[in-house]
């Protein structure tokens, strides 16, 4: 019993005082990521797109624009991915104009989406991630034809 307990008290303590560290900026943003890429992009819950939301504005206003464009698509908010990635291109994340075409893709904009889609293969040397996540968005929004992404 002793062994058990000591097992516990090393395992699960250290988790709830890092939980309740005040100290612990971010502490919250890391759970509500975890919690998006789980729930929504892995299993599919779109009752927990607010999640993404979440996470995606606390994302934006620290200046990860890029990562906050993938979590607005997370979050169906394709409008905010939009314009989450024009603002990352602005400073300088180019591949952010792959959640742009993707956004555009989800908006019916094709015309926007392969000219965002051009800057991100001009851009980009490695692709493998972009077709996981239109993969992953396929999920979330299945009424969307997203062919034009594809090679």
């Amino acid at each position: 019993m002793k062994i058990i307990l000591t097992a516990w008290i090393l395992a699960v303590l250290p988790l709830q005082v890092f939980a309740l560290d005040p100290s612990c900026k971010g502490c919250g943003a890391g759970k509500l990521m975890l919690q998006c890429d789980y729930y929504v992009a892995k299993q599919g819950d779109m009752s927990r797109q607010h999640l993404c939301e979440e996470y995606a504005k606390i994302v934006d206003i620290d200046g990860a624009s890029a990562k906050a464009a993938w979590y607005y698509l997370l979050a169906g908010k394709p409008q905010k991915a939009f314009d989450a990635a024009i603002k990352a291109l602005k400073q300088g994340q180019t591949f952010a104009a792959g959640y742009a075409a993707q956004a555009m893709t989800i908006m019916d904009n094709p015309e926007k989406a392969k000219q965002y889609l051009s800057q991100f293969t001009n851009g980009v040397e490695e692709r493998d991630y972009f077709e996981k996540e239109v993969s992953t968005l396929r999920k979330i929004y299945p009424s969307i034809d997203f062919s034009i992404l594809s090679n």
